[in-house]
């Protein structure tokens, strides 16, 4: 907290490399990018806890956007680091995040919860020791074809037939920043 302000922590998750960009998976990395060119906000290396970071002021509220460094299944590490470092409790953070089970083009909003299967959720339930933080759920839906394995599936590159940037995530994530879960929820949840 500084200047009299909020603070909230939005995690995105994905893999860092060049070979992970532009993938279903990286979905939470694609969000928080694209929240971060809508405010200006630059991204800059936090080694210590093992993640890319933009400082952001929407309204009163000071924003943290964070990349995990680490890989999808250890982002607990990242973010228990985040968590403890900005002094963010559970309900200052939502972890935003690719979700097989909606449908490709859907978002949405929940708190709390099981990991659904996703590792990243396992990791940072994990690592934090509870599952009580808010998650942006990005719909991927499952492959057609039933001979691919859900990892080969969420790791192909999106296409224009694909993309995921039709969905307005940038509106969701400023409606939990602005004006808090239910209201979020209310909007994006039917």
């Amino acid at each position: 907290m500084e200047d009299g302000r909020r603070m909230k922590l939005l995690i995105g998750l994905g893999n860092p490399g060049s070979e992970y960009a532009n993938t279903r998976h990286n979905a939470g990395f694609l969000a928080v990018d694209a929240l971060a060119r809508e405010t200006d906000g630059a991204w800059e290396t936090d080694g210590k806890r093992q993640a890319e970071v933009s400082k952001l002021h929407i309204n009163d509220e000071t924003v943290i956007l964070a990349k995990p460094t680490t890989f999808m299944n250890v982002s607990g590490d990242a973010v228990q680091a985040l968590a403890s470092f900005y002094k963010a409790s559970p309900n200052e953070i939502i972890v935003v995040h690719d979700e097989m089970d909606l449908p490709a083009g859907r978002i949405q909003i929940k708190l709390g919860g099981g990991d659904a299967g996703h590792n990243g959720i396992a990791s940072i339930i994990e690592r934090l020791g509870t599952d009580a933080f808010a998650r942006l759920r990005i719909g991927i839906g499952r492959p057609t074809d039933p001979h691919i394995p859900g990892a080969d599936y969420v790791l192909e590159k999106l296409s224009p037939k694909n993309d995921l940037v039709p969905l307005d995530t940038t509106a969701a994530m400023r409606d939990w920043i602005e004006g808090g879960m239910e209201k979020a929820m209310n909007r994006w949840n039917r």
